[in-house]
Order: C-alpha cells, then sequence, then structure tokens
C-alpha cells in the first residue's frame, strides 16, 4: 500500500513514535522505533571516566564512535550515549553537562527534533510518498513534479454568546463546521460537533484563531459539561507556550500551539507560511525541511532552512552542537568600519519620472552564496590561505577544496524557484500551486540570509554575513557603471535593484550583467511612470517608498500606508482611491495635469469624515505593541486601550496588536481619549478633526514631491472650512 506522511509525533509515555500516513483509503497510523542519542566530545581521560558515570545512572548502551564535529572539520572520536527513554534527553545533557563543569564536556544531537531523529533514520519525510507498512520511502525530497496527496479539510468557527472580547468562560452560541451549524445546548454542540469531524474526517482543520482561543476554549467548555472532546484522530493534543520575540525590528508575539494527532490543525491567523504562501507552499517546505505539515505552519521559514542545514549536516556525517556560543573573530576599528556596511543604495531622485527601467537580480545574497562559496566553514578556511578566491573589499579568503554545507543546501532551492517561476507562467489551476510553491521558497531564501549573521543560529557566522553584503555592493555598483557605460541613467537602487531610464537595450544589459555576475538579472517591468517619495525627517528620498505605473497598467506600491499593517480601512481607501486617479495617467505630463484633481477625491473623504456618517470599523487603528502595560511610561491612544483592556481583565503581550477608535484625542482620561474595538457599539461618537488630519497625512504621503505636503494640506484645509466649520466630535 502507498501513503503520504501526513503527521508524526513521539508518543512520550509509550517511547515509540507515531506516524500517520494518508493512503487512498484513508489515514493510518504506524507505529515505529527510534532510539535517541547525544554524543560528548571531551579529552580521553574525561570520556573514560564519564563512561563509567554514565553506567552507574542507566543508559541503553555507550560507545565510542568518529564523528565530525564542526563544519570543515575530520571525524574524531565522541562518545555516543543511547538514551533510555525520550523524556530522558534534556535533562541527561544537563547532568553530563554539569558533570563537565559547563565547560569540558561538549554536548551534540542534544536538542533535535523527534520526528527529525526518526525521519533521519528511517530515510522518510514529511508529505514524501512511502511504501506500508514496511514504512519505506518512494519519493525523493527533490523531486519537482512530485504527486500532492488527496487532503481532505473543512473549516470550524465558533460563536461565543460574550459581549465584546470572548473569554472561556462564555457559554458556546453555536460551532460550524464549513455549512453545518451546530447550536442549543453546549454538551449537545460538543458532542454533535465531535460526531461530525469523525463522520467527516478531514485531515486538515482550518481555524482562525484556533491557536490563541477556539481550540483551547473549546476544550474547556467541554471539560465544563463533562465531554470528553477529540478533535484529533488520536488521543490528546500537542501544545506549546506562547512567547513574545523580537525580529526584523519589531515585536512579534506567537499564540500558543494546539496541535492535535493524526490530523493537522492549521490556524490561518497566526501561520506566516500559510499566510505567505498557502498549503502548496506549506507542503512544499514540509518536504525540503522534513518537518511534518502541522509543526511547519507554526514555525518561521528560518526554522525551516535551519532544519535544512542540519538535515544535510547529519547526511555528511555531523553531529550538531548544543549551545553554541562562538565568539565573533577580533576586529580593528579600521576592518569594523569596512565590513559593517549592509548593501549598497544609490539615493533615490525624489520626483516623478517617465520612462524608467526597474531590473531586479534573482535571489541576489543566496545566490552570492552559491558562485562565491559562501558558508562558515569556507570563509577564511585554514585549508586555503592562499586561495584565488577573495571577499571584495574585505580580503576574506575563501575554499578552493569544496563547497560549503550552505551553497549544497541553497542550490536545489534556487533551482526549484527558478522552475516553478517558469512553470507558473503557463497559469491554469497548476500555475496558482507553482505561484505559492516559488513565494515559500523565497521567503526561505530571504530569511536564510539573516541567519548568516546571526550569532545564535546552528551555523550563523558573521564573517559570512559581511562577504555576502560585501560582494553584493560591489555587484550593484559594477552593474550600476555598466548600465551609465550604456547610456542609461540610474536614478536609484538599493541591494538588488536598480531603476534606469534611457533608450538603451535593456535586455543587453541584463545578458551582460548576468554573464559577468554569474547571478541573473531580471526585468521587472517599465513604467510610464514612477514616484520615488521624499523621507518624512530628512527630505531626501526615502530608500523603499515609492509607486508607479507599469506599461501594462498595474501599479506597484511600496512603503506606503496603504502597505502597512497599522493604516485604518479610511486612509487606505483614500490613498487606493487617489492612486486609482492618477493611475489614468501615461506620462510625467499627464500626471502632474492629474495631481491637482486628485485633492478632490481627499476632499470627498474629509467631508464624509466631518460629517459623521463614517463606519466606525473604517476608523479603527491597530497598533502592534512593544512591551507590556506597566512597561509604558508616556501616555499615547495604545496606551489609553490597553489601560481600558486592562480594566476589564485582559492583558495583552509584546508583539500582539491592539485595536481602537480614536474618541478624543486630547483627553487624559483611557475611557474618554479612545474606545478599544471589543468594546465599540457601532454608535461611538469620534475625534472628527484627527481622522481628518489622518486623511490629510495620507494625501499628502503621496503629493509631497508636488508641493502638497502636510503643512499644505493642513492651510489648505483651514482655508476650505473657515467658513463652515463643524462640530470636532462627531
Amino acid at each position: 500500500m502507498i501513503g503520504w506522511v501526513l503527521d508524526c509525533y513521539a508518543d512520550m509515555a509509550e517511547n515509540r513514535m507515531v506516524t500517520w500516513v494518508r493512503t487512498g483509503q484513508g489515514a493510518v497510523r504506524v507505529i515505529g522505533d527510534v532510539v535517541p542519542r547525544i554524543y560528548v566530545r571531551a579529552s580521553k581521560d574525561r570520556l573514560e571516566k564519564l563512561i563509567g558515570d554514565l553506567a552507574l545512572i542507566g543508559v541503553r548502551d555507550v560507545s565510542l564512535v568518529r564523528r565530525r564535529t564542526g563544519l570543515g572539520e575530520r571525524e574524531r572520536e565522541v562518545l555516543s550515549v543511547a538514551v533510555r527513554d525520550y523524556a530522558s534527553i534534556q535533562p541527561l545533557a544537563m547532568t553530563i553537562d554539569a558533570w563537565g563543569d559547563h565547560h569540558d564536556h561538549l554536548l551534540y544531537n542534544v536538542d533535535l527534533r523527534m520526528d527529525q531523529r526518526y525521519f533521519l533514520e528511517k530515510g522518510v519525510f514529511s508529505m514524501g510518498m512511502v511504501e506500508l507498512p514496511s514504512m519505506t520511502s518512494r519519493d525523493s525530497r527533490l523531486r519537482i513534479d512530485y504527486q500532492v496527496p488527496p487532503l481532505s479539510s473543512v473549516d470550524l468557527r465558533v460563536k461565543t454568546k460574550g459581549v465584546g472580547i470572548p473569554t472561556f468562560d462564555d457559554p458556546i452560541a453555536s460551532v460550524a463546521v464549513n455549512d453545518v451549524v451546530l447550536d442549543g445546548p453546549e454538551g449537545s454542540v460538543l458532542e454533535q460537533l465531535q460526531a461530525l469531524i469523525r463522520e467527516e474526517d478531514p485531515d486538515i482543520i482550518y481555524t482562525d484563531k484556533g491557536d490563541s482561543f477556539y481550540l483551547p476554549y473549546l476544550q474547556r467548555r467541554a471539560a465544563e459539561q463533562g465531554v470528553s472532546l477529540e478533535l484529533g484522530r488520536d488521543r490528546g493534543e500537542r501544545t506549546s507556550r506562547g512567547k513574545s520575540f523580537f525580529t526584523y525590528g519589531r515585536i512579534v508575539y506567537k499564540p500558543p500551539g494546539h496541535k492535535l494527532r493524526g490530523r493537522v490543525h492549521i490556524d490561518r491567523e497566526s501561520s506566516f507560511t500559510f499566510r505567505e504562501s498557502g498549503l502548496n507552499g506549506l507542503i512544499e517546505l514540509s518536504r525540503l525541511s522534513m518537518i511534518p505539515l502541522q509543526d511547519l505552519s507554526r514555525l518561521s521559514p528560518g526554522s525551516a532552512i535551519s532544519a535544512m542545514q542540519v538535515n544535510e549536516a547529519v547526511r555528511t556525517g555531523h553531529v550538531i552542537l548544543w549551545k553554541k556560543n562562538r565568539p565573533e573573530d577580533f576586529k580593528t576599528a579600521g576592518a569594523l568600519i569596512a565590513c559593517d556596511r549592509g548593501g549598497f543604495i544609490y539615493e533615490p531622485r525624489v520626483g516623478v519620472h517617465d520612462g524608467v527601467w526597474e531590473v531586479d537580480f534573482f535571489s541576489l545574497y543566496p545566490s552570492i552564496m552559491v558562485v562565491h562559496n559562501i558558508s562558515p566553514e569556507t570563509v577564511m578556511c585554514p585549508c586555503c590561505p592562499r586561495s584565488s578566491l577573495t571577499v571584495p573589499e574585505l580580503g576574506y579568503h575563501i575554499c578552493e577544496k569544496g563547497q560549503g554545507l550552505v551553497p549544497r543546501v541553497l542550490v536545489p532551492i534556487l533551482d526549484r524557484r527558478r522552475v516553478y517561476k517558469e512553470l507558473r507562467k503557463q497559469g491554469g489551476q497548476r500555475g496558482e500551486m507553482y505561484d505559492q510553491r516559488t513565494k515559500a521558497l523565497k521567503w526561505v531564501l530571504v530569511t536564510c540570509f539573516g541567519y548568516t549573521g546571526y550569532r545564535n543560529a546552528r551555523f550563523g557566522r558573521i564573517e559570512c554575513h559581511e562577504s555576502i553584503t560585501a560582494f553584493g555592493r560591489d555587484i550593484l555598483v559594477r552593474s550600476a557603471e555598466l548600465a551609465e557605460r550604456r547610456g542609461f541613467d540610474v536614478l536609484h537602487g538599493i541591494v538588488d535593484s536598480l531603476w534606469l531610464r534611457g533608450e538603451g537595450s535593456i535586455a543587453s544589459y541584463c545578458e551582460e550583467v548576468s554573464r559577468e555576475t554569474e547571478i541573473p538579472l531580471n526585468l521587472e517591468g517599465r513604467y510610464s511612470w514612477i514616484v520615488f517619495l521624499p523621507s518624512i525627517s530628512t527630505g531626501v528620498g526615502a530608500l523603499n517608498r515609492y509607486y508607479g505605473r507599469f506599461e501594462d497598467g498595474t501599479l506597484k506600491l511600496r512603503g506606503i500606508a496603504v502597505r502597512r499593517r497599522d493604516t485604518p480601512a479610511l486612509v487606505e481607501d483614500l490613498q487606493q482611491d487617489m492612486l486609482a486617479h492618477l493611475s489614468g495617467a501615461g506620462d510625467t505630463p499627464s500626471f502632474l495635469e492629474l495631481v491637482p484633481s486628485s485633492l478632490e477625491v481627499m476632499d470627498r473623504y474629509v467631508e464624509e469624515v466631518r460629517s459623521g456618517t463614517v463606519d466606525r470599523g473604517r476608523l479603527v487603528l491597530r497598533k502592534s505593541i512593544s512591551r507590556k502595560l506597566e512597561e509604558y511610561v508616556q501616555f499615547n491612544d495604545s496606551v489609553a486601550a490597553l489601560r481600558q483592556l486592562h480594566d476589564r481583565g485582559f492583558e495583552l503581550q509584546p508583539g500582539q496588536s491592539v485595536e481602537y477608535l480614536i474618541t478624543d484625542s486630547t483627553s487624559g482620561s483611557s475611557w474618554q481619549r479612545v474606545r478599544a474595538a471589543p468594546f465599540l457599539e457601532g454608535d461611538e461618537r469620534y475625534d472628527a478633526e484627527k481622522y481628518v488630519d489622518l486623511v490629510l497625512r495620507g494625501a499628502a504621503e503621496l503629493l509631497s514631491p508636488f508641493g502638497r505636503g502636510i503643512h499644505e494640506l493642513r492651510a489648505r484645509d483651514r482655508e476650505r472650512g473657515s467658513k463652515h466649520r463643524q462640530e470636532r466630535y462627531v
């Protein structure tokens, strides 16, 4: 019998692995075994003593084996320790670490996932095809034309009887599974839900807020009613803690995960990868990373690339260091200045330009890692001190004797993305599938670069990060110089993209750059017009804030309010309408002619706000909080909303978002200044002049290069409204 690996988890009580395989006849439960092993590197005397000490506390077995303990290293003798039961891995490792005074014993393979250990030992992988009952692989992770399993799914929605923010104490109003709505007494609803899930037997259950509220809520209501609720195919759930963490300049909150056994629960709201790339993107990364689909939906693309690197390292005889703490190599002040420069940027020329070409390198930083063999063990390797391969500006030498771990992992990802992008052009039903796979791989490639400079990443090393950006700067400068030699005018350039104006052969230019750099330079398109916006604080060209119209009529928007997560729907609609008006222009002169009349769009929004007829939902602002309420010093709108929630017994964690309506921006009272979104009834008055100012700011963001900045628009509004100013609060 043939099937696909749907789910895999450790049964900690029985010390065995449970794998669910989706066959043509349904899901099959397969029991397997894996003996977890950890490895210890120490002096010969310490290893001999350790063998005796371990015999006293009881482990399955110990043996001396040869393994590679670091990238680029030869095999060395280490102690292999077979752990007696799954739950003992971490405690045993901590004991051995303490016996070595936390520095004499280096431990390996301690924090590998149990499903990862099992898959690596069995030679199978998540969403891969296997033969039953032997669990023999009949698939390859690197296949591009792989068959997707016939997965069934349902959509689970829950309504509570509470008012405002739902709580665990609110009775169930109704539960919906697809189009079937269950209501009535709570106990009956829960029993009907369980019966319906068993009857439908879906492989995937989709929810919104399932992790953060609805699944734990249903379990709480079931406990209150004395009902044993099991939504998985196996008994019990797998839960994880919620946590806040800092990433790419902002605090993010990850809610506790509520994973089912034998079924896949995907919370669309908390799954970044699903939101960005859909189910096909998740399946693609699940196969490549060997992380089960349900687990991967709660992890970042960075976790996927890290797992791929670990899998490749284990495949090549390495053991994986626990508690990595490699210090950065010493550098002089001059070396730090040369190294720590990031990507190259050509300051954009503020204003509108027509006939502009945009060209982008294909996955520039990952491609640099592959073309120039950048990996922790290859940069300044001990084996090639006289290597002819050096990093521009920095002088680091690069290994010539073998391909590094990072390039080996990236080559198939880059190849797959290139193929999928071509297949996507064919359109049709499979076009969407290829598009989702392409998007998933894009995020993996983006995070791969970031992980090279992250000190605590398993295979992170700052010199790799510095080398990649140095090559990137060199490539962009050389490409810009070549463009100028060909008669193009460089209007803007940032990291991996250039905006050029001129009538030369853009195709010939892209071919020459691709040939010179060994990295494909692709034409994104030609703009009828493009507007580069100024920085709000300095007035010089902002690095990544622009909007433009391609010759085919499509718009490209970056960095403006309509693209930001915290923009209220009112301002988003305003910018969309203004852009629709401006997109009627086919060149710079016609664009400039439309600028004055675009203010009429703004005027309509201002009048609507002052009339008091705006739907309150369109005025709600959404702000991400960076700390707990008690840690804020200044009083502002977000703090006022947090205080309201606190007064009603609700606490938000750093990284979560607070939503509110501004009712009186001048008030020092939390309850008068704003109204938190969960407490809105729909007829609240709002601070009309505050929202008028937000409208003016939204318009000024688009028109500031043309003498319509925020100060000019405020003056214009005062002049227009001085004759018939209405109430501030409506």
